[in-house]
């Protein structure tokens, strides 16, 4: 078996057999990769303490036939938070399963890796109150790595530059902004966003994460930016996470 170095993210566990857990990682160097950690359940501590969702680690693994094996672990960042406090857990489960469902295995994607390592950094530093914003902004930027940000500067139907004053019509199907004058001449489905919400969804997808703040956002307009994107990702690319449905189920008991 060949053995190969790789910094990753634990995206999910399962328990396998007797002792052993079976790993999905998102890898820096090879995508998705999906790993043994021998003895994980049966007291090996240098295994089950770090092969926790969400953790962030450098890898030893060796690669067989089907799936690699653990050999040896350093770890980054355990990000901790992110599994102690349920609306922590929600928001991260979300932002990894989005991961997983996009990556493919062994087929590196190093701006993918960076943007859910930065992301899940970010959450386990959040208030809880901010969880909202960070899941929005990591759902936004997905959006423009794979392809299908939102056309905000000229109509999808006609092709014309659109005029951002007043509200602007944004449809998922169109894939982004369309005009007034085509609006008048067939009808679609389509949400109105205002002058500030335009440039809040630009923001949020071109500008540098470490230059974005939760406080900048009212949650009505998070609330807006996020059911724009989790319809564009689920129309464009068929990503519809389950862990979706737990967020919102949580989010309904807690307001």
């Amino acid at each position: 078996m060949a053995t190969f170095e790789t910094e990753a993210i634990v995206l999910k566990q399962f328990d396998l057999g007797e002792s052993d857990r079976l790993i999905t990682l998102y890898t820096k160097e090879n995508g998705k990769v999906k790993a043994v950690a021998r003895g994980a359940r049966k007291g090996n501590k240098s295994r089950s303490g770090l092969v926790l969702p969400f953790s962030h680690h450098h890898f030893t693994l060796y690669k067989g036939r089907s799936l690699a094996k653990i050999n040896h672990i350093e770890s980054i960042a355990m990000n901790s938070k992110l599994r102690e406090d349920l609306d922590y857990m929600a928001h991260a489960s979300v932002a990894a399963e989005y991961i997983e469902r996009a990556g493919l295995e062994f087929e590196a994607d190093q701006a993918l890796f960076s943007l859910l390592a930065v992301i899940l950094e970010y959450m386990n530093k959040a208030e809880k109150n901010e969880l909202l914003f960070y899941l929005t902004v990591f759902e936004a930027k997905l959006l423009l790595l794979l392809g299908v940000k939102p056309e905000i500067e000229s109509c999808t139907v006609c092709g014309e530059k659109i005029n951002l004053k007043g509200f602007t019509a944004v449809g998922v199907k169109e894939g982004g902004s369309i005009c007034r004058e085509c609006l008048s001449k067939a009808e679609f489905d389509y949400s109105d966003f205002s002058l500030n919400q335009m440039r809040a969804l630009y923001k949020i997808i071109f500008a540098k994460i470490t230059i974005l703040k939760a406080k900048q956002f009212s949650e009505p307009l998070t609330n807006k930016l996020m059911e724009l994107t989790e319809n564009f990702l689920a129309y464009h690319l068929d990503l519809n996470p389950k862990s979706l449905s737990f967020l919102y189920t949580l989010r309904n008991m807690n307001s």
